[in-house]
């Protein structure tokens, strides 16, 4: 027992070594400027992971883990065993990567291709490999500490700070010195390119906004955090909202949605959640104030923003609504601290009545979504009259969201041509721009006057490359962990301190899954998908009755 203490201990500090380096090297990391960052941060991911797994292999594995391990297999029986260990998301990532590799395996003449992915974005079979390693690893070795995520979020500081300063043309780094002027609004930070840029955000804000809405206040620290910490989640929340309209990509707005339309279900189960997603909404609509009031006061010196950063910013009740926010939130928090000393439960059925309140307005304002796109789309011209450039968000063709509408229905037009067998597996991992090239060339330089070599949608892309499986089992293997923990209570947890960080690693998962409907699956930032997915897979493990929850 001793033995498997040892060893228990030995891979907890070989992972969260790996952890921390992963959560600061990682997205900090250059070293050509902007010209090999992704290669950059390929060669990070793999040479800190493949580390990682060697030493667990070395010092684990040989020192007692394997024979451990086939001892527990032998002892309950392969299918006992089987049926106690994996759950349905473990079961679908198992799946994608049995595609994956059948998937390089039918892929013919481009199979080098298909294993290292070095004709798209590096995504290819070695990299998935990876991936899903990390996933077992770290769902499995993973030793709860709120260390991890402060310094996951603290090292958001200098990304965000360089963003800013980019945003300002500062260039501090020199990173844009080599790079024609009309293309220093399209890379920043030390990640590269915007859209990129502001996915990683989504990781930071999910995190942040979560654990600051979430996690309860409690002076001793006893079953909460102290006022230095939520102060911390709130101002890295603030820093990140402002980050993300200076990103000026709105692919962040489905960070947005998601993150605004979810959280309020693990929110309202409190009193104080409801206060502090209040205060979150008015944080963020401050922040796209700010920036406003940034650029006409540094007009021309500015990159500005557009799109519908611009047209919430332009909105004409915007100081009004901020106002009535923070009325309401200074109400809230006086009639609080006027009760601070009543013995009072929580009253849960006003709680789940607001959250079924809040599921109506989801609902409405997706129906009210749906009808205004098909008012717009009726008669195009009088709807931009009217609505300007809002209209062209609701316009589906060649042109919509920089050219992704094109990209989209060639993609799907060519993948219905594909014979029988590359259907089911696709052409294999990553090699959609090889594919793109060869049958789209002349049509797609004549459309966009660009060159495509992925389809800037996760999953049309995994559709194409891996075939629709595999695409299906990534989709639930994603989202169901999230479900199940936005569901869990603190009844359900073996230390009611993990809740809030259960709750903020699902949110990240599900802000990510989100825009990457508009987004591209690279190991600049796929790498926080796979850790933040195994963490809330550890922590759903890591329970009273976890059995209720296996097949």
């Amino acid at each position: 027992m001793n033995s498997k203490r040892k060893l228990t201990n030995a891979s907890n500090v070989i992972v969260g070594l790996w952890l921390f380096a992963m959560f600061t090297i990682f997205p900090l990391i250059y070293n050509d400027f902007y010209y090999d960052i992704l290669q950059t941060k390929y060669y990070t991911v793999m040479i800190l992971s493949i580390t990682m797994i060697l030493a667990l292999i070395v010092i684990c594995g040989f020192a007692g883990g394997f024979k451990s391990f086939f001892d527990k297999v032998k002892k309950k029986g392969f299918e006992t065993w089987f049926k106690e260990e994996f759950s349905l998301w473990d079961i679908c990532v198992m799946i994608f990567m049995l595609m994956t590799v059948l998937s390089t395996l039918f892929s013919g003449r481009v199979i080098m291709d298909a294993i290292t992915g070095n004709k798209g974005r590096f995504s290819g079979l070695l990299l998935i490999s990876v991936y899903v390693t990390i996933y077992f690893i770290v769902s499995r070795m993973f030793s709860f500490s709120k260390i991890y995520f402060t310094v996951f979020l603290a090292v958001s500081i200098p990304i965000c700070i360089l963003g800013y300063t980019d945003y300002f043309n500062m260039d501090v780094l020199k990173f844009k010195e080599k790079i024609s002027p009309e293309q220093w609004s399209v890379f920043t930070s030390t990640i590269g390119n915007i859209n990129t840029y502001t996915a990683v955000l989504a990781f930071y804000i999910a995190i942040s906004g979560t654990l600051f809405i979430t996690t309860p206040f409690s002076k001793d620290k006893s079953n909460g955090e102290g006022i230095e910490k939520t102060v911390f989640y709130y101002i890295i929340m603030f820093i990140n909202f402002i980050a993300l309209s200076m990103g000026n990509s709105d692919n962040g707005y489905l960070t947005l949605a998601a993150f605004f339309g979810l959280v309020p279900f693990v929110a309202f189960k409190s009193m104080e959640g409801v206060r502090r997603f209040i205060l979150t909404i008015f944080t963020y609509l401050l922040g796209i104030k700010i920036v406003k009031l940034i650029n006409i006061k540094y007009a021309g010196k500015v990159l500005g923003i557009s799109g519908l950063y611009d047209f919430i910013s332009d909105f004409k009740y915007l100081e009004i609504i901020i106002i009535a926010l923070a009325a309401i939130v200074i109400l809230m928090y006086v009639i609080a601290y006027q009760k601070r000393n009543e013995t009072r439960k929580e009253n849960d059925s006003l709680l789940k009545l607001l959250r079924y309140i809040w599921l109506a307005i989801l609902i409405i304002a997706f129906a009210f979504i749906i009808f205004l796109g098909m008012k717009i789309n009726a008669n195009v011209e009088a709807a931009k009259e009217k609505y300007g450039a809002l209209a062209d968000y609701f316009v589906f063709n060649d042109y919509w969201g920089t050219f992704r509408g094109y990209i989209w229905r060639a993609s799907v037009e060519e993948y219905m041509k594909f014979p029988m067998l590359h259907k089911i597996f696709g052409s294999g991992p990553d090699t959609f721009g090889i594919y793109i090239y060869a049958l789209r060339f002349n049509e797609m330089t004549r459309v966009t006057n660009q060159i495509f070599d992925a389809t800037h949608n996760e999953y049309i892309q995994f559709l194409f490359t891996l075939g629709p499986v595999a695409t299906l089992s990534y989709i639930v293997a994603i989202i169901s962990p999230g479900i199940k923990a936005l569901r869990t209570g603190l009844s359900d947890l073996r230390d009611d301190a993990m809740l809030p960080f259960l709750y903020a690693s699902a949110m990240a998962v599900i802000c990510y899954a989100t825009q990457a409907m508009v987004n591209l699956n690279l190991p600049v930032v796929t790498p926080f998908l796979w850790i933040f997915l195994g963490i809330t897979v550890a922590l759903l493990r890591d329970k009273g009755d976890v059995k209720k929850e296996k097949r």
